[in-house]
């Protein structure tokens, strides 16, 4: 097989959104949508093509007139059907193949196999075989087609059945269930899964722990599994320490010394979303503040949580969970003026980038969590002595725990405990930047190659 030079990446979320006219296109924020688009804009001498679907009005009549390609060359949006994918995300991706491999179901309500259920499936399927009729009728010489995620897991074995014969990475960003948690899929849905799996040549993901519950939940029964590899997406560094001195971050930089109140930070930044283990974190304030009383006014926590598929009842449920939670810890801590927590629920990446340069302590505690750029991204901003609190749940803790404090992210004493030793005695995060810094979008390409030749 040749060097492959040319890649093409299939997403279910592109590197731009609309924004709040509905027709004017943004970057879009967090993950793996923001962290491809470094990957194309420093992509040296790979080809690099990125396809993602577009179904809105909006999206649609930016596609004809080509404003996507303004933004960057190479992106490719490919329409689809607005109700297979609005059923296919929201239903099937979402909240199904999302709490499945989080481990998030609580068996005595959920899942429901129902005709509702299949019904929605069906749609699933539908939208994946847009998809792979998008890339089909694109030049696919010489090209490594690398599709990303559970939004489009049909997609490996849809392109064979069209002929396609070139290397397919299957590559998953989220973590993997367990062997035991994968008894709640359908016997039908568990071999087609199976049978696409085996369809590509690799299947990629962030950390050893999620490949051996691959093997483990998929690889006793149907056709054997491709090889996995292990290639931890990078952060895209170039854009953030370039972003660092910006004037919009400078100000958002102004505006949290004021919030801060010139105390120690402790910063949590995340999506609203159930795994992210948002709730514990505001206990794990509580817990620090029961336990140590010397701390009542001595630091501030700073929660930027930014919503995520608020169309989801659960979502909307966490929302209110959370802003209740935080308000009667602040009500029972609150001393001569001063609250422990303060809740921003923007999405604001400038100020992201602004807290990553301020806080002191950084609470990175999900439930499981396939890598977090987060804690990478952090780091690269942070000050010397800044230290980060780490879930051992989240895959970056297979790459850069042993320089963090680790924690259990069920345990909220143990939280507390490590969030004031963070607080107490800072910590030094020069070899997560320098692991960080080394973890290129160069070698992430070479790592899937090398897993095609």
């Amino acid at each position: 097989m040749p060097h492959i030079a040319r890649y093409l990446f299939v997403t279910n979320r592109g590197p731009v959104q609309l924004g709040a006219d509905a027709q004017t296109l943004v970057r879009s924020g967090g993950g793996l949508a923001s962290g491809l688009l470094g990957l194309m804009e420093h992509q040296g001498n790979a080809e690099v093509r990125w396809l993602f679907p577009v179904s809105s009005e909006g999206e649609l009549a930016a596609a004809r007139s080509g404003s996507y390609a303004t933004i960057q060359s190479g992106l490719l949006p490919a329409a689809v059907d607005a109700g297979a994918h609005r059923t296919a995300y929201e239903v099937i991706a979402n909240q199904y193949f999302w709490y499945l491999f989080h481990g998030l179901f609580d068996l005595s309500f959920e899942p429901i196999f129902n005709t509702d259920f299949f019904q929605a499936y069906e749609q699933y399927r539908v939208f994946n075989s847009q998809i792979a009729d998008a890339v089909w009728r694109l030049d696919l010489a010489n090209t490594t087609i690398v599709v990303n995620d559970y939004h489009l897991m049909l997609v490996p074995q849809l392109l064979r059945d069209l002929g396609f014969t070139g290397p397919i990475v299957l590559f998953f960003h989220t973590p993997i269930c367990t062997a035991g948690e994968s008894k709640v899929i359908p016997a039908s849905l568990r071999q087609e899964l199976t049978t696409s799996f085996a369809a590509a040549n690799a299947i990629g993901l962030h950390a050893d722990r999620w490949a051996q519950n691959l093997v483990d939940s998929f690889g006793s029964r149907g056709p054997s599994l491709p090889r996995t590899i292990v290639a931890p997406i990078p952060a895209d560094a170039t854009t953030i320490l370039n972003s660092l001195d910006d004037e919009s971050v400078a100000r958002e930089r102004e505006q949290l010394g004021a919030l801060t109140l010139g105390l120690p930070t402790i910063l949590r930044v995340d999506r609203i979303e159930p795994s992210k283990n948002l709730l514990r974190g505001v206990w794990a304030i509580d817990e620090l503040l029961r336990r140590q009383p010397k701390a009542i006014g001595a630091f501030r926590a700073m929660l930027f949580a930014y919503p995520s598929r608020a169309t989801i009842p659960k979502y909307q449920r966490l929302v209110t969970q959370l802003e209740t939670l935080v308000g009667e810890v602040n009500e029972r801590w609150q001393h001569r003026g001063w609250e422990p927590i303060h809740l921003d629920l923007s999405d604001r990446p400038t100020r992201s980038l602004a807290s990553y340069q301020l806080f002191d302590t950084l609470l990175v505690n999900p439930l499981r969590d396939g890598l977090n750029l987060v804690v990478f991204e952090a780091a690269l901003a942070a000050k010397p002595s800044a230290q980060i609190v780490l879930s051992t749940g989240a895959g970056a803790s297979e790459h850069v725990g042993q320089w963090l404090e680790l924690i259990d992210p069920l345990d909220i004493v143990a939280t507390a405990e490590a969030l004031e030793r963070g607080r107490l005695e800072g910590g030094d995060l020069g070899p997560v930047r320098t692991w960080t810094e080394g973890n290129t979008w160069t070698r992430w390409l070479e790592t899937i190659s090398a897993a095609v030749r």
